[in-house]
C-alpha cells in the first residue's frame, strides 16, 4: 500500500455517507491480497484521501486454498453462496454449468455483481484476501481445471465421507439440484476425482457447498 491513496466511490460512500467518518478518523483497510493497514482520513472533499499509518499481514486466511466449482442455481441463492463461501474462506469460486444445470452462462454484469458481493463479505468477515469470482465454465472445462489440483473432490450423495485435506490446493465440485449425470460422474472418476458425500440427508446446492467447504478448511 502507498503512503496516501484515494478511496474509490463505493468505499468512500460507505465510510463517509454510511458510517459518517470525518477527517482525522482512523479505520482498518485491506487491499484484497493479504495486506491490512491502519489508516487515517485526511480529507473527505472533493474526494476521500487517506494516509497509511501502519501495514501488517495478519494470519487470518485458511492454510488450505480451496477453489469451489459451483453449479449455477436460480434466483438469489447463488448470491448467498458467494457471500457465505467468502466468509468461510474460499480462495476462488468458479460458476459451473453442468448437464442438469437449469441456469445458463451469466453475463459479465452478473459476474461483476458477484465479485462486489465477495469484496463486501471479505470486509465484513475480517478477511484480507478477496476470492476471485472466475469466468463460468462448463463441466468439461471445470474438470480439466480440477484435475490439476493436489486434491479434487466431487460431491455426490452416497460418496465416501469427506476426508480432511492434507494438500495446499483443493478443488471442490458441487453439482445442481438434480445432481451430476452418470456420465459426468464417470468422467470425474476417470480423471482421478474422489466422490465424497455429507451423509444421508438431501441438501440444497448452496447448503452442501458450504458444509463441504467448512469441513475441508477446518480439518
Amino acid at each position: 500500500m502507498t503512503s496516501e491513496f484515494q478511496l474509490n466511490e463505493e468505499a468512500a460512500h460507505h465510510l463517509v455517507g454510511v458510517l459518517r467518518l470525518k477527517a482525522g478518523h482512523e479505520f482498518l483497510a485491506f487491499d484484497g491480497t493479504g495486506q491490512e493497514a491502519r489508516t487515517r482520513i485526511l480529507q473527505t472533499r472533493p474526494h476521500v484521501l487517506v494516509e497509511v499509518l501502519e501495514v501488517c499481514r495478519p494470519q487470518v486466511e485458511p492454510e488450505v486454498s480451496v477453489t469451489l466449482f459451483l453449479a449455477l442455481v436460480k434466483g438469489e441463492r447463488f448470491d448467498w453462496a458467494v457471500e457465505k463461501s467468502t466468509e468461510l474462506g474460499v480462495s476462488s469460486l468458479v460458476p459451473m454449468v453442468t448437464r442438469r444445470t437449469e441456469v445458463r452462462h451469466p453475463g459479465e454484469e452478473r459476474r461483476g455483481r458477484w465479485q462486489r458481493l465477495a469484496v463486501s463479505a471479505a470486509a465484513q468477515s475480517g478477511r484480507v484476501q478477496v476470492p476471485e469470482i472466475e469466468t463460468p465454465l462448463d463441466f468439461a472445462q471445470a474438470l480439466d481445471r480440477a484435475s490439476g489440483f493436489e486434491q479434487a473432490f466431487l460431491l455426490k450423495p452416497g460418496g465416501v465421507s469427506l476426508p480432511g485435506s492434507r494438500a495446499d490446493r483443493v478443488a471442490l465440485l458441487v453439482g445442481p439440484e438434480g445432481g451430476f449425470s452418470d456420465e459426468e460422474v464417470r468422467e470425474a472418476q476417470v480423471r482421478g476425482l474422489l466422490l465424497v458425500g455429507l451423509g444421508p440427508r438431501t441438501l440444497r446446492v448452496e447448503t452442501a457447498a458450504l458444509a463441504a467447504l467448512a469441513r475441508i478448511i477446518q480439518t
